[in-house]
């Protein structure tokens, strides 16, 4: 009988070992590449930034292409996309399945992230971290774009940055 069988035509993803590193010139092709694939997108989907400042907020979950998150002050989000909101968290609710709530059951509405809409280069998203962003409203609800991280600086003399002179003494 044949392997596991319809993923709905998606490939499946083959791990390939002997892969040689790219070359600098071929990490900015596929960059750009991801770039205007992320831009079209952008266009096709109708985006309408509706914050002019930073809202504050917290990564709820990640997976491997996008994130959820939390904004701290719920009131921040515009009331024009409340609703839309409101109706997108009702409807990942309902469609998750085996036993797994949606963002690990957490009250309250989060926001979906693209990882090609976080603004601040080499930031890799985790739960728990603290991070700002905009939101934006297009055909398919209610999104984070120009994400930046917004963890507390480490405070002056903190761990680790005194320790070498300690240590020549």
């Amino acid at each position: 009988g044949g392997g596991g069988g319809g993923g709905g035509g998606k490939g499946k993803w083959v791990f390939v070992p002997s892969r040689e590193a790219l070359s600098p010139e071929e990490i900015e092709e596929r960059r750009t590449a991801n770039a205007e694939r992320h831009a079209a997108r952008v266009a096709e989907e109708e985006r309408k930034v509706v914050t002019d400042m930073h809202i504050e907020g917290e990564v709820v979950q990640r997976a491997k292409r996008h994130a959820w998150l939390k904004p701290t002050d719920p009131s921040a989000v515009p009331e024009v996309c409340r609703e839309e909101l409101a109706k997108m968290n009702a409807e990942f609710r309902a469609k998750a399945t085996d036993g797994r709530a949606f963002c690990g059951g957490l009250e309250g509405d989060v926001l979906y992230l693209s990882v090609a809409d976080i603004a601040e280069e080499k930031l890799v998203l985790a739960a728990g971290m603290q991070v700002k962003f905009k939101i934006y409203m297009d055909n398919k609800g209610v999104g984070a774009c120009e994400v930046l991280s917004n963890e507390p600086p480490a405070p002056e003399g903190a761990e680790g940055a005194e320790g070498d002179e300690v240590a020549a003494a």
